[in-house]
């Protein structure tokens, strides 16, 4: 991928216009294992095209006889890839790894085509089950509430939607509560973005920090500011899917 310059706005523009899908992308090529992945595929794929040629006149009978055209796994990798037996293609395998469904990217690509050049696959939001003790509340963006799995659960479910639509919108009319959106987000993943790319480039951490705090809006401290960029990074880019765009982002 270029090198942006760090500490210059104007290098960071494009992600004005990011989809949620490409805000995702935008942490993962940053991966250094994904990177290194890449190098590993893009090589073993530039050798089995010597090999057995492109389409249309691959020969696929030897390709995929060819063990350098699969990866070993364990039973339970892989979730939906198709497996034979304990392997499964190395595209496939690839996808199944980061998180995506169609064939893997170079991380010198800007901004794929989300559906095109670049699925995401579905992540289900994790359940969370508290303790008796809990109270249920745990902060104003979030609540827990209680169901009697002895009871029918349709009526609780949607009595607690409809719980949870006016507590939301007490909150936003207060002002307590800012909806996760693309657009509420973009700034602080853009900062996140200068940042990690400030720390691949070998700045010094004092430099950065001292950057960090100047930036308008920025509240916090930069070093939970960096780990929490590092972990969209090392997988949490996963849980952005679905985020809605928003407004304009600013």
């Amino acid at each position: 991928m270029s090198t942006p310059r760090w500490d210059h706005p104007e290098d960071y523009a494009f992600t004005a216009s990011l989809s949620i899908g490409q805000w995702m992308w935008e942490f993962l090529r940053r991966n250094p294992a994904y990177r290194e992945d890449w190098e590993w595929f893009d090589a073993t794929w530039r050798t089995l095209e010597g090999r057995y040629g492109r389409p249309p006149n691959r020969d696929f009978a030897r390709w995929e006889a060819d063990p350098l055209a699969w990866r070993s796994v364990a039973d339970d990798d892989c979730g939906e890839c198709r497996i034979d037996q304990d392997r499964v293609k190395i595209e496939c395998w690839m996808g199944a790894r980061w998180g995506f469904y169609k064939f893997p990217l170079s991380p010198d690509t800007d901004a794929p085509v989300i559906g095109e050049q670049l699925s995401w696959r579905e992540r289900e939001q994790p359940v969370i089950e508290l303790d008796a003790g809990d109270n249920g509340d745990t902060g104003s963006a979030r609540v827990a509430l209680a169901f009697d799995l002895a009871m029918p659960l349709r009526p609780q479910l949607e009595a607690a939607r409809r719980f949870l639509q006016v507590r939301q919108a007490g909150l936003r009319r207060r002002g307590e509560l800012e909806m996760c959106t693309v657009a509420t987000q973009a700034g602080r993943w853009r900062l996140m973005l200068q940042v990690l790319d400030a720390g691949a480039q070998g700045v010094a951490r004092a430099r950065l920090f001292a950057w960090l705090r100047r930036q308008p809006g920025f509240e916090g401290e930069p070093e939970e500011f960096l780990a929490a960029a590092r972990a969209l990074v090392e997988g949490g880019y996963l849980d952005l899917h679905g985020i809605p765009q928003g407004g304009v982002s600013r």
